[in-house]
């Protein structure tokens, strides 16, 4: 049997595009291009993918990876995705990493767009509920479904086993980390890197000003991004942090590590590490000021 093209004719039938799309699919010389190339393959023309026009870079397997490192968050991995998006005047730009369960996204101006971001746009034509995590944006956090009055949004601990198990739990169409990774139910509740970009694809396709403007319409929040600090006592120092600051804080979550909510102004949350010294620190704020002060504030502690 021939797996792949029964894993594309799966991903087809997902694939409902409402225009024509330049779509740019950076495969990270891992396990994607193989799919993508049958996905695409001209001979398919009576399928709603035949309104995308995919372009596909570094799509041959290659375990030395040498057009770039396999994990499109390390700096400077998404640049070669951003200038051919900006090169080729693509709507979208699409990366994977190595084995393509995380995928990571850029605007048609070429602008890297967060995975809470696209998670948003997602949600937006998707029924709730839906499930993210505790060190994810505000955008998340607080999506609210219009004509609903059910719990749009269930928290979860960071990691496959617990999003999968608060998913089935409350039945959620989708789940989003930070770290790239999206969960669909309509995907057996796990995570996919081609599935999301299908979607993402719908997404865009119903945005006839593109992605770059609907992201300039989404709130400003400001993120300071994954943090490690090397301590020598997590659990203290989780502690040192929690006393320090929960006297301030309007909402506080033991969920996972400490999260701590101050108004509409700022948040952060602090996890330890499960194999390393280290304390993960992530951080958000409605102004600039307030992220620099509170990082160096936190740092300081630690």
């Amino acid at each position: 049997m021939n797996y792949i093209n029964l894993y594309s004719r799966f991903l087809d039938r997902n694939l409902k595009p409402k225009r024509k799309l330049i779509v740019v699919f950076d495969c990270s010389n891992g396990t994607t291009g193989i799919v993508l190339k049958e996905l695409f393959r001209k001979s398919r023309v009576k399928s709603p993918k035949s309104k995308v026009k995919a372009i596909l870079i570094n799509d041959r397997p290659d375990g030395n990876f040498p057009a770039h490192g396999p994990n499109p968050l390390i700096d400077g991995a998404m640049d070669q995705l951003r200038r051919t998006v900006i090169r080729r005047k693509a709507d979208l730009g699409v990366a994977f990493d190595a084995d393509g369960d995380r995928v990571f996204f850029t605007d048609n101006r070429g602008r890297i767009v967060a995975a809470e971001e696209m998670g948003f746009l997602l949600e937006q034509n998707l029924r709730p509920p839906f499930v993210t995590s505790e060190n994810a944006s505000w955008r998340l956090k607080k999506f609210k479904a219009k004509n609903s009055k059910s719990k749009a949004v269930y928290m979860s601990r960071v990691g496959h086993y617990y999003f999968k198990q608060v998913m089935r739990a409350h039945k959620a169409s989708l789940g989003c980390e930070p770290s790239g990774h999206f969960y669909h139910k309509d995907f057996f509740y796990c995570d996919s890197g081609i599935f999301t970009a299908m979607r993402a694809i719908n997404a865009v396709s119903a945005s006839p000003d593109g992605l770059a403007a609907r992201i300039d319409e989404l709130p400003v929040y400001y993120r300071s991004g994954e943090i490690n600090y090397k301590v020598a006592d997590k659990k203290k120092a989780i502690r040192q942090i929690e006393a320090r600051y929960r006297k301030q804080a309007t909402h506080v979550s033991k969920l996972d590590g400490v999260t701590m909510e101050f108004g509409n102004e700022w948040w952060f949350n602090v996890r330890a590490s499960n194999t390393e010294n280290l304390l993960r620190l992530n951080m958000e704020a409605t102004r600039k000021e307030t992220l620099k002060r509170r990082l160096t504030e936190i740092g300081k502690m630690l």
